[in-house]
């Protein structure tokens, strides 16, 4: 089935995501102490971080659109129908001597993996947001164009020269 399979790629890559953060507050470190070393092969690993994140990316991608080639009723149509509705609907059937039992099992099961991947796509989406917070400070960081406080509200670059320092007792 689709659901176990995507359901472990989206692990997978929440779990990239929090390896990556990991690496990132420990570049952080290593650029704190001028570890030259340590940096490089703190970035090597996050390197292959990202690779694999890209091929977990690429498998949740194929894996969604062999579900929507499957179950292209569930893509299309938006529903106002929920799950307590359909199981009254069961419950219908059954009291016309149809055996849904199956049908209530699968729905049970349907909707507790509906339920793990929204959790899990919550996690993930919470995950990268951080990881692209933290990313895009150490590039920025990195790059030496940090930004600074201006009074007029205005960001403005770093000088490269030495900073000012003005006494303001009168």
């Amino acid at each position: 089935m689709i659901f176990p399979a995507l359901e472990k790629t989206l692990r997978e890559q929440s779990r990239l995501v929090k390896e990556a953060l990991s690496l990132e507050k420990d570049k952080g470190r290593a650029i704190a102490e001028a570890n030259g070393k340590k940096l490089n092969e703190l970035s090597g690993r996050l390197e292959t971080i990202v690779t694999a994140m890209e091929k977990a990316e690429k498998e949740r991608i194929e894996s969604c659109s062999r579900l929507q080639k499957q179950r292209p009723d569930l893509f299309e149509a938006k529903s106002d129908l929920r799950a307590s509705d359909l199981m009254h609907a069961l419950d219908l059937l059954e009291d016309q001597g149809v055996p849904v039992e199956q049908e209530r099992d699968l729905l049970s099961l349907l909707m507790l993996d509906l339920r793990k991947l929204q959790t899990l796509n919550q996690e993930n989406q919470n995950s990268l947001e951080r990881a692209s917070t933290n990313l895009n400070n150490v590039l920025e960081m990195a790059s030496g164009k940090d930004k600074m406080y201006h009074p007029a509200g205005k960001d403005k670059k770093k000088a490269d020269g030495p900073s000012l320092i003005l006494n303001a007792t009168v």
